[in-house]
């Protein structure tokens, strides 16, 4: 297996993750209960959650501009306080950009 295709897998498995660790974190969220001090409610954690759902498929069926929609997708999270999830979405990005 070529380098490219090592580092493409990496990023596929790493958007798996983290977006089931955003998923957990925006259903927490849900709860009132999260990282940061600052939320917007139920209604950022219902966004987290599709955006999270989106990012995991993006995992399993990767499409040609997967990394910047990753990244955009990371960054969202940050702002709605999915902190944990947005980060790693940012480093599958990142490893994605790679390739």
């Amino acid at each position: 297996m070529s380098e490219i295709q090592e580092t493409d897998k990496l990023m596929r498995i790493m958007a798996i993750i983290s977006g089931i660790i955003a998923l957990a974190e925006s259903v927490l969220q849900l709860f009132n209960i999260g990282i940061l001090p600052y939320s917007f409610g139920w209604i950022g954690s219902l966004i987290g959650i599709i955006c999270s759902i989106v990012i995991i498929f993006l995992g399993i069926r990767p499409i040609h501009y997967t990394p910047v929609i990753l990244g955009i997708l990371g960054v969202f999270l940050i702002i709605l306080a999915i902190l944990i999830g947005g980060i790693v979405i940012l480093l599958a990005t990142f490893i994605g950009a790679l390739t």
